[in-house]
This record gives structure tokens, C-alpha cells and sequence, in this order.
């Protein structure tokens, strides 16, 4: 099959280039990490080649995101390829396991403690949902029909395989891994390949090697800290308190013996530390601690004895996650923290033990290194060579970066000077500058505004100031809100396009990413700059970085926060007919180690006073 099943009429100029790239790397084997702003269509620009190459060769292309809107985009391109080429591309959606198990209260389930319930239902016969599916490791025959049927619906999205299970009183999951057997294309969560036991079983059911995978990995920007997040650790006071309740209430006397030993440890390595207080603890601290009480692996046997017993009677165990964390904490030295803090949760002085992973190349360079190709693309994956470096892609890596397909008049980047949110500045005097700015902005707007923040409080010390000055309705971000909550202020914001509003976010909180509103943002205000608290473990990850890459103050600290910024601003020009002011509110954008970070074709001006600017930028072309 030599035509490109791309699933559009027309396939503009930069398409073009960015698919013929694409073509290149899968037909040479060489990763690609792309920055392709949004418009440009590169969910369409990468799975046409991919697709292609694939139902000629004996390969299976995965298509990994973090978010589930991003499944639904790329499900609807395949539909759209499906129809155009009428060209059965069997493609499925994976989600969590737990995700499409059809029993009762398990997605409020840790993932540990699922997989464990998991194993013990499936032994013990008492899940019929399995049962029905398999039988001595094979398919029923029920199973097997049914996934026929589901097989000339494809492409499916996990919702109506989970409901297809249910109602046939079959396992959605183990339906969902026969479809994949027999898919082309598996669009699926980072887990799926960038966890080595998910990865391997995976590709086990679906009878694929890495070699024989395309990997796309879209909105990549989020796998740096989404691996990251997947490889720490942490052990909690609270977690301690509840895992000593278990092991009373179901009587493991010596498990009971052994979890007040640890709880003692904890309490010794705190003593003299104050609230907000943390220091490193090294791996040999803890296990010379710990070998005082008992034999470290006879401990994790007696441990895993009781969690065993526990989830039985109540699905979850504390002692289970106290057992993973030691499990674990006895991995890695160089590219791993180990941080001892005092936190307040609740009003309550909380003692938090974490082993946090600094490196994400200890998970994606073996999946890069043997994928048949991996590509990785986001509209901010810029400066590319920042996430090669971090995520370990090797040397012969093709590097681009698009210009952004829309009209450039249609966009205005403003660099605002004479405030900053640094925090050896911050006072009333500055909040209070700070929103008359923000004010004098969006009340010239006709139309919606966004404003981003670093952090909530920050949000709020400004936002009792803002309130006086703006002329518009005000909606905020509450960083409680359910999924639903959130969906329904933005329909409800939405409403105010003609009107206009002022959304007060945080940038990263719900709406600084993700959030897709053309035709409804007029102007985003970045307030500040999103850095990450110069704590304990930021420290250590600008040390980790010099020491690898002599690039530990880019890669650990700034970087990541330009990306926040990045992503705050993309929130505005969403198609080629919006038009819109994007400003960025601070001293230190202007600094060259922060204005070098913006992508070429942004050309922020420096604007002491914003108003005369954007009044000159609506004025034009209306």
C-alpha cells in the first residue's frame, strides 16, 4: 500500500514538510522529537505515514497521551481515514486496567492495591467477568464472539468497550487486549510502554516486540515529569498511622511490631525539624535503621504476609503501600533524591519520606532505543534539544521545530515590565500594581481574557485587587473543583464571548493546559514566571543536570517553567481566525535568559505600558 492514508481533502504546504519528515524517520528508523505549534494538524501529519508504513510491514503503531481528550482527536482521525480510504485501520483505545474493570469501587483504588485485588480475583474464580473471558488461559468461545463483533466496529474508544463488557458479563479489559491483538493502531496512556511490567505484559497479549512499534508520543512535554512522577516513592506519617490501624484490626501482632519500628525511625529522623523544613536522608540511613528491627527481607515477606490478608477482607491495604515504598527505596543512587520534609496537610504536621526519581531517561531511553521509531511531538517542545537530552534520545535524533500555521498579524506577544512576582519582591505594593495592570488590559478587551499565576495564594493576594479595578465579570479557578465543576465554569465563561470575562487560573492547575476555547480568549496574561519552589528536590535536579549536562539551571529550573508559560499562552490562538494579545507580566521576561526561550516566530515586544499596544492591535483589520 503505497497511497498516504492521510484522512483530510486537502494537506496544506507545512503538512506537507512535517509528514514528509515523519515519512523519513519511520523509513530510516530514526527518532524524531518535533515542536509543531497547534493548527498545524500533527496528529493527522504523523499517523498517515505511520499507518502506511505499518500495513506494509509487520508493525503496530501506539499512539501515547497523557489526556483523554487527545484519545478522542486521534480515534476521530482514524474514523476519518476509515471513511475516506474505506480502509478497515483496526485501532483501539487503552486506558488504566482498573479503568475498565467492571466491578464495583475500584477506580478510588490505589494502582498497587488494584493489581493485587486484581490477581487474587482472578485466582481465586471469584471474578465472573474473567471467568466468562478466559478459560485456562485461552479466550471462551463467548469472549471470542463478541470481540468479532467488536472487531467491525473499530475504531472503539475504551467507553464502549467497558460498556460491551458489562453488558455481556465480560472482562472489558481482556476484551480490549483481543482487539489489540489484531489492531493497527493502539492508542493508549505513557504507562502502557513507559512502565516496564505494563509494557511487557502488553506487548506479550498483543504478541508485539518494541522493534515491530512505532511509538508517537503526543503533548510530549508531559512525559519528562509524567515518568518522573511514575518512578517516585513516597511514605507519609499518615500512611504509618493507618498501616499500624490495620495491622491491629485484622491482628498481625509482629507486622504490628515492625510498623511501629519504622514509625519510630521516622520520628527520629524529624527530630528538630520545623514545619516546611526538609533534609536529604541517604539510602544507607534508613536500611541501617531498619536492619535494627529485623532482617530487611524477612520484614517485606511479613509485610506482604499481611497486605495479602488485609486486601481480602477490604480491597486496599496501608501496609501494602508502606511494602512498595521499601520495595523500592533500596533502587538507584545517581538520578534519585531521597527527602526527608515536614509538611502541613489538613492543619496537621504531616512527615513525608520520598525517593523521587530526577532522571525520565531511566524509563524512555530503552523504549526510544528499540522502538522501531519513536517520534515525540507538542505545540512547546521547545528548545528540542532540552527534551533529548533529558528523555536520552540518542545522538542521530532528527530535531525540528514548525512555525506556527497561523496568520502571524493575528497574534501580539507583549513582554510587561515595572512588576515581578520574584519572591524577594512580593508585597501589597506589587499586588496591587500587578492587577492595575491586569485591569487596564482586559478592560480594553472586548471579548474574554485568561490570567495565569505561579501559585494559588499568589492568584489570591492579587485577585482581591483585581476585582475593584475590572470592569468584567470574574470567574476563578478552584483548585477542589470536580471534572464536571470545571467543564461547567468554562461552559458557562464561555457564554461571555461577546459580553467578556476574566478566568483568574493558575498555570498548572486545570485550565492553563488542555483547555480548547476558539473564538472565546481575546488576550492570556501570564503573571510572573512558573518556576518551581528552590526546595530540596529542585536543587538536587539542577545538580543531577550539571553534572550530566553542565545545563542544570535550563533543564532543572527555567525551562520547565517557560514550557508552563508556553502552555498558559497557546491557550488563546486556537484556530487561524482567532486573534488575540498575549501578555507576559514580569521584570524577568525581558532578561535574556528568559526572553531566549520564546519560539523565534513570537517576537515579544517590550511594553512598559500595554494599553496603547493592544488598543493599536484591535484597531487593525476589524
Amino acid at each position: 500500500m503505497d497511497k498516504l492514508l492521510f484522512p483530510h481533502e486537502n494537506m496544506r504546504d507545512i503538512q506537507k514538510e512535517m509528514v514528509a519528515v515523519v515519512q523519513q524517520c519511520i523509513e530510516t528508523k530514526t527518532p524524531l522529537v518535533v515542536h509543531a505549534p497547534t493548527g498545524l494538524g500533527k496528529t493527522a501529519a504523523t499517523l498517515a505515514p505511520a499507518i502506511t508504513h505499518a500495513m506494509n510491514k509487520d508493525l503496530v503503531v501506539f499512539f501515547l497521551t497523557s489526556r483523554h481528550t487527545q484519545h478522542l482527536i486521534a480515534l476521530k482521525t482514524l474514523e476519518d481515514i476509515k471513511k475516506k480510504f474505506n480502509t478497515p485501520v483496526g485501532a483501539i483505545s487503552i486506558v488504566g486496567k482498573k479503568h475498565l474493570c467492571a466491578q464495583g469501587g475500584v477506580v478510588t483504588m490505589r494502582s498497587d492495591d488494584f493489581m493485587e485485588y486484581c490477581r487474587a480475583m482472578r485466582e481465586d474464580g471469584k471474578c465472573n467477568y474473567y471467568v466468562n473471558a478466559r478459560d485456562a488461559g485461552k479466550p471462551t468461545k463467548k469472549a471470542e464472539f463478541v470481540a468479532d463483533e467488536l472487531m467491525k466496529e473499530l475504531p472503539l474508544a475504551s467507553e464502549k468497550i467497558l460498556a460491551r463488557g458489562m453488558e455481556e458479563s465480560l472482562c472489558p479489559y481482556e476484551l480490549t487486549l483481543m482487539l489489540a491483538a489484531g489492531a493497527k493502531v493502539i492508542v493508549a496512556d505513557y504507562n502502557h510502554l513507559f512502565s516496564d511490567g505494563i509494557r511487557d505484559g502488553l506487548l506479550a497479549r498483543v504478541g508485539k516486540k518494541l522493534e515491530q512499534c512505532i511509538v508517537i508520543i503526543d503533548e510530549g512535554h508531559n512525559l519528562p515529569g509524567r515518568i518522573r512522577e511514575h518512578l517516585t516513592q513516597r511514605l507519609s506519617s499518615v500512611t504509618m498511622k493507618r498501616a499500624i490501624l490495620e495491622a491491629k484490626k485484622y491482628d498481625y501482632p509482629e507486622v504490628l511490631e515492625i510498623l511501629v519500628g519504622i514509625q519510630d525511625i521516622l520520628n527520629m529522623f524529624t527530630k528538630g525539624l520545623l514545619r516546611n523544613q526538609e533534609k536529604l536522608i541517604t539510602k544507607e540511613q534508613l536500611m541501617d535503621e531498619l536492619k535494627r528491627i529485623k532482617d530487611f527481607d524477612e520484614m517485606k515477606v511479613q509485610l506482604e504476609f499481611a497486605a495479602d490478608g488485609i486486601r481480602e477482607e477490604q480491597k486496599t491495604s496501608y501496609v501494602g503501600v508502606v511494602l512498595s515504598f521499601l520495595n523500592h527505596w533500596g533502587e538507584g543512587d545517581e538520578g534519585y533524591s531521597r527527602i526527608l520534609s515536614i509538611k502541613e496537610f489538613r492543619g496537621e504536621q504531616v512527615t513525608l519520606l520520598s525517593h523521587r526519581c530526577l532522571d525520565p531517561s531511566f524509563a524512555a531511553k530503552s523504549v526510544i532505543d528499540k522502538a522501531h521509531c519513536t517520534i515525540i511531538m507538542s505545540g512547546t517542545l521547545t528548545p528540542t534539544s532540552m527534551f533529548t537530552d533529558v528523555l536520552g534520545f540518542p545522538k542521530n535524533t532528527v530535531q525540528k521545530e514548525f512555525p506556527s500555521p497561523f496568520p502571524v498579524a493575528n497574534k501580539m506577544s507583549l513582554i510587561v515590565p515595572g512588576v515581578t512576582t520574584k519572591f524577594s519582591e512580593r508585597s501589597e505594593t506589587q499586588y496591587k500594581k500587578i492587577a492595575l495592570t491586569c485591569a487596564s488590559v482586559v478592560n480594553e478587551i472586548k471579548g474574554c481574557s485568561a490570567i495565569f499565576f505561579p501559585s494559588y495564594a499568589l492568584r489570591d493576594s492579587v485577585s482581591k485587587y483585581f476585582v475593584d479595578e475590572c470592569v468584567k465579570t470574574v470567574f476563578t479557578e478552584d483548585a477542589r473543583a470536580t471534572k464536571e465543576e470545571r467543564q461547567q465554569l468554562l461552559e458557562r465563561f464561555s457564554k461571555y464571548k461577546d459580553l467578556g470575562a476574566v478566568l483568574l487560573g493558575v498555570a498548572a492547575g486545570s485550565f492553563g493546559e488542555g483547555v480548547d476555547l476558539p473564538g472565546v480568549l481575546k488576550s492570556v496574561i501570564v503573571v510572573g514566571i512558573p518556576l518551581d519552589r528552590p526546595d530540596l528536590e529542585t536543587q538536587e535536579l539542577i545538580k543531577y543536570y550539571d553534572r550530566k549536562f553542565r545545563r542544570g539551571w535550563d533543564y532543572g529550573y527555567i525551562l520547565p517553567a517557560i514550557t508552563k508559560t508556553l502552555q498558559n499562552a497557546g491557550r488563546c490562538i486556537r484556530s487561524e481566525t482567532d486573534r488575540g494579545v498575549l501578555v507576559f507580566l514580569d521584570d524577568r521576561y525581558a532578561q535574556p535568559m528568559y526572553s531566549r526561550c520564546f519560539p523565534k516566530d513570537w517576537n515579544p515586544v517590550v511594553a512598559p505600558n500595554p494599553v496603547p499596544f493592544v488598543k493599536k492591535f484591535f484597531a487593525q483589520n476589524l
